[in-house]
């Protein structure tokens, strides 16, 4: 779906894909050849498959623009995404834009914006700043990491890479790291928040979101778990819980058997006193 705002530049990335999607994409770009005619493209076929990580890490290091975003091959973006966004970094100032989701087939819609509304400013139509930023993106209503739902601008990816051996939650770990270091390093930019479902993630079967496991070791281990494990930092340890906790929802949905649910919950038994510590603190704070 073309947008109303063509790219600068399309980056695609082919992780050794089997399903005939590379082949889809340039039949695409050979069709729509005079409307991508003001935009950069490269297309780099990886020799191996090393997971989106990888492949989202060497798509960044081709890029020359100064709004950077990321699209998984099952996701979409609305057609005026965009126009929409680029307008909104230029006449708000901002450094960070998440965007809401809606995933498909389904139609549920996140984040919660009635459960976040002490963190939401109103800037424009859809558009709110977001207060207290860290605080905000660690609350169980809020996703920030699924589905890429982020765009910034290029200076802040340059020293933060995604983990290429991790292959559950490594969007949480990569764009809170990415926050952290804007907020750190500038008081002037806004952080928001783009609502009105531009960005559309789909439910595939067999996906990650949807597999079962026979054995509870075969579920990846979230990366930002083992990184702020010993943090004192009050948002790293929020961030913990809430990803803790999401971890845990999902392994226990997606392990088929009674006694590979108990064995999960007791090989990672040593997390829970930090984890109920984690829920006292998001209570307390």
């Amino acid at each position: 779906m073309l947008q109303t705002k063509m790219p600068d530049e399309l980056i695609i990335v082919d992780d050794q894909s089997t399903d005939g999607s590379l082949a889809i994409a340039k039949d695409f770009l050979a069709e729509q050849s005079i409307s991508f005619k003001n935009c950069r493209i490269e297309i780099i076929s990886l020799q191996r498959n090393e997971g989106p990580g990888h492949a989202r890490n060497t798509g960044f290091l081709k890029t020359n623009s100064e709004l950077i975003s990321f699209l998984d091959a099952d996701d979409l973006y609305h057609p005026e995404l965009l126009e929409v966004a680029s307008e909104a970094f230029e006449k708000e100032n901002l450094e960070f834009m998440v965007l809401n989701i809606m995933f498909l087939p389904g139609g549920e819609i996140y984040p919660d914006l009635k459960a976040l509304k002490k963190y939401l400013q109103p800037l424009s139509e859809n558009l709110y700043e977001v207060i207290n930023p860290l605080k905000a993106v660690t609350s169980p209503h809020f996703i920030m990491g699924v589905g890429s739902n982020v765009i910034t601008k290029r200076r802040w990816l340059t020293s933060t890479q995604y983990r290429t051996d991790a292959y559950l939650n490594e969007g949480i770990d990569f764009w809170y790291r990415v926050l952290k270091q804007i907020l750190y390093r500038t008081a002037i930019g806004k952080i928001a928040l783009l609502s009105g479902n531009y960005l559309h993630v789909t439910e595939v079967k067999g996906s990650l979101s949807r597999k079962t496991y026979a054995h509870f070791k075969e579920i990846d281990f979230p990366p930002v778990l083992s990184r702020y494990q010993n943090s004192k930092d009050l948002h790293d340890r929020l961030l913990m819980g809430m990803v803790g906790k999401r971890w845990y929802t999902y392994a226990i949905k997606s392990l088929k058997s009674p006694k590979q649910k108990i064995l999960f919950i007791g090989h990672y038994s040593y997390l829970l006193p930090k984890y109920v510590g984690y829920k006292i603190r998001r209570l307390l704070s």
